[in-house]
């Protein structure tokens, strides 16, 4: 199996922490390497360095080096232009397939906690087998619910599939998107949902042929890339039919729609980092609900999370539920409540001219 770790997204909601030039993949948020570099180092029980791909945007392709150097050139994707998951997952599976016909692929996101790890590889192996015998599925590792949660897409556990290696591997009935507080009671109360956190295992010419399907003009540029891996004119074709690719999410232009899909149930101390606000779902809280990273004083702060520069004191007195993100050209401060909307920060800074270099 070809394990592809995603590493292309920017990151919006951690601004001012997360910036294009170095979105939040690439900074130590839940420990002392990066998101990145775990997201690797996670994959060394199941996974040999020469079979590990790193899907990236031709900005950030000098981080991937540095922060990867053991990584060979030829196993970074890199992507002319930012065009989400559809176009990412679909680059992978052209560049793989042609490279490798018939190969199994690991779609991995790089900007996901996984307090896990043994159990994530085993139910990698799982999937791992379960696409051999079921090609014509994609299979996704979803989470087991540990509270209520209106911040992520679910997935409806449908009849089971079958069970392989002991693990019982379902046929996906549903994906619905963030559903408000009332529905994800519902969901998480009735046992047959799981967070999507979008961990895909698949065959690359399954993936393709639901291109094929459901978006043909999009399989079309693909094609041509594919039939120009390994030739001089490789670079020169994807630079030119990729930006043309439309920016669409691969749950829209192919897992919603394909008729064959299949989940795990995934028990992996998993959370999305999405935000400033969840980032205690994921790391521990001091007594008072606190979360400092930095030089912060604390005088009665409760639930506050607040990340500051070396070299710089934050001092808090009597303030409750609150962000605090300080960096040399940048701060924020909002509640905690409030944290999804620093995307809409970030639509404001890219909108004003003047603003924009804090993008």
């Amino acid at each position: 199996m070809k394990y592809v770790i995603r590493a292309g997204g920017l990151g919006t909601r951690l601004w001012p922490y997360s910036r294009a030039l170095k979105p939040k993949q690439f900074h130590a948020l839940a420990g002392s390497r990066t998101m990145l570099q775990e997201s690797v180092e996670r994959l060394e029980p199941v996974a040999d360095l020469g079979d590990i791909y790193i899907s990236t945007g031709a900005q950030m392709v000098e981080l991937v080096r540095a922060q990867l150097p053991q990584l060979p050139a030829d196993q970074l994707i890199v992507e002319p232009a930012l065009r989400n998951t559809g176009p990412a997952v679909g680059l992978e599976c052209a560049l793989l397939e042609a490279r490798h016909p018939g190969c199994t692929i690991a779609s991995l996101g790089s900007d996901h906690y996984i307090g896990k790890g043994a159990e994530f590889c085993r139910l990698l192996r799982v999937a791992e087998e379960a696409a051999q015998l079921y090609p014509e599925y994609l299979f996704t590792i979803g989470v087991k619910p540990v509270r209520v949660e209106t911040g992520y897409g679910h997935i409806c556990k449908g009849a089971v599939l079958d069970r392989v290696q002991g693990e019982v591997v379902y046929q996906v009935e549903a994906f619905t998107e963030k559903p408000d507080a009332v529905r994800a009671k519902q969901y998480t109360e009735s046992g047959h949902y799981l967070w999507n956190a979008n961990q895909f295992v698949w065959k690359a010419a399954t993936v393709l042929e639901l291109f094929a399907r459901f978006e043909p003009q999009f399989y079309a540029g693909l094609m041509k890339i594919k039939a120009a891996v390994g030739t001089t004119r490789e670079a020169e074709v994807i630079a030119a039919e990729y930006p043309q690719l439309q920016s669409v999410a691969v749950d829209n232009a192919i897992l919603e729609r394909a008729p064959q899909v299949a989940t795990l149930e995934g028990d992996l101390g998993w959370g999305d980092i999405g935000s400033w606000g969840t980032l205690t779902d994921v790391l521990p809280a001091d007594a008072q609900g606190n979360l400092f990273s930095g030089q912060v004083l604390s005088l009665d702060a409760r639930g506050v999370t607040a990340y500051g520069p070396p070299g710089k004191l934050i001092a808090l007195m009597g303030v409750e539920d609150l962000v605090i993100v300080d960096t040399p050209d940048a701060l924020l401060v909002c509640r905690k409540d409030q944290a999804q909307r620093v995307r809409e920060v970030m639509e404001r800074l890219k909108a004003e001219e003047q603003y924009r270099k804090y993008t």
